[in-house]
């Protein structure tokens, strides 16, 4: 039976990604390995030369080691008490560089005690509908009168104040600047992970307009107000150590993975005690820029496609039996009669329908 459940969550694996797929322009370097073809444009790895924050990331290990990473996505970075003085942060707040809002890259600053939900968001897909398989990040929003605020942080902009009360943090697979998304080599250090603070306006966005979206549940997750405070301490110190240095890994470490290790340091759960040894594996379908973009570009058959995901994974070790997202919050008690709200879909059913290709 185990076999059998083993080899059905290969398939539904190997089915699930198969739209993601994509050609990915190529050259060859000396070493003989295969690197996309805009890696070596920008030696410096220099996204905009105004922003104090630009991380002018590289790939850190894999094939892609030392390239250049793309400048559509960053890690949040904590600033110090100097990083603060330019943007003239009260003594108590939070504040963070490399807010993604409309593409653009803001400094902001966050109140102290601004948390007033935590709302844990599972995005699911169409193609081959399954609990297993889904994109999971974390919602926080703030009190009334306790909003972030944002101002530009690249140098010579405009200064301009923007009021935000919801954002997300999400664990993204990132790639080198001109790759392409390709989930069969997400297990093969082809990614790394941005750990994204993004404007909830810009996710909605990006979950209306991804062609595979089915819905995305939201379930306020049972945790106490010093808690909530904590778990947004806890993800922005997630994102500030990892920086872009951990690798992507669609079976191992990745979206649901990442943001439940912030979750755990918060309320003090061990999966390993708890599950008694026994991994907890989640399938992930990752969300961002790149994956949009692979999405219009499948220029190969589902067969194909379905040959080359299968040969990849059956060159790993046997795959665990996944756990479902929605599973893993329940196991660790922070579901009670108050969580389930309304889904994403449901709650800005005006956007969703105007998003809608």
């Amino acid at each position: 039976m185990l076999q059998y459940l083993q080899r059905k969550a290969v398939k539904l694996l190997a089915l699930t990604v198969v739209p993601l797929l994509t050609f990915t322009p190529i050259v060859y370097a000396q070493s003989g390995r295969i690197v996309p073809a805009a890696a070596n444009k920008n030696k410096a790895c220099i996204c905009d030369p105004k922003d104090p924050f630009d991380p002018r990331a590289r790939m850190p290990q894999g094939p892609f080691k030392g390239r250049c990473m793309s400048c559509k996505q960053r890690s949040v970075r904590l600033l110090s008490p100097v990083e603060t003085i330019p943007y003239n942060a009260a003594p108590d707040m939070l504040v963070i560089a490399n807010f993604n809002y409309k593409g653009k890259y803001w400094v902001a600053k966050i109140p102290k005690n601004a948390v007033e939900d935590v709302i844990f968001q599972i995005q699911y897909y169409n193609v081959l509908p399954s609990p297993y398989t889904a994109h999971s990040q974390i919602r926080f929003r703030l009190k009334p009168g306790y909003e972030a605020i944002l101002v530009p942080q690249s140098i010579g902009v405009a200064p301009t104040e923007i009021r935000m009360r919801d954002f997300v943090y999400a664990a993204n697979a990132m790639l080198v600047e001109g790759g392409e998304w390709n989930p069969a080599t997400g297990l093969l250090d082809f990614f790394a992970i941005a750990h994204e603070f993004i404007s909830l306006e810009d996710r909605i966005k990006d979950a209306f307009e991804y062609k595979l979206t089915d819905r995305v549940e939201q379930i306020r997750l049972a945790l106490t107000p010093q808690q909530k405070q904590e778990l947004l301490m806890s993800a922005i110190l997630q994102g500030d150590r990892d920086r872009t240095n951990s690798m992507y890994d669609t079976l191992n470490k990745n979206c649901t993975s990442e943001v439940l290790r912030a979750v755990d340091r918060t309320i003090g759960y061990n999966p390993k005690l708890a599950q008694k040894g026994k991994p907890e594996v989640f399938i992930s379908m990752p969300t961002g820029p790149a994956v949009d973009e692979a999405l219009f570009k499948g220029n190969l058959t589902p067969d194909k496609l379905n040959k080359i995901v299968i040969e990849r994974l059956a060159q790993l070790s046997k795959i665990p039996i996944p756990t479902p997202p929605y599973e893993a919050i329940v196991r660790r008690k922070l579901v009670n009669s108050k969580s389930k709200i309304a889904n994403l879909e449901v709650e800005f059913s005006r956007e969703f329908n105007s998003s809608r290709p």
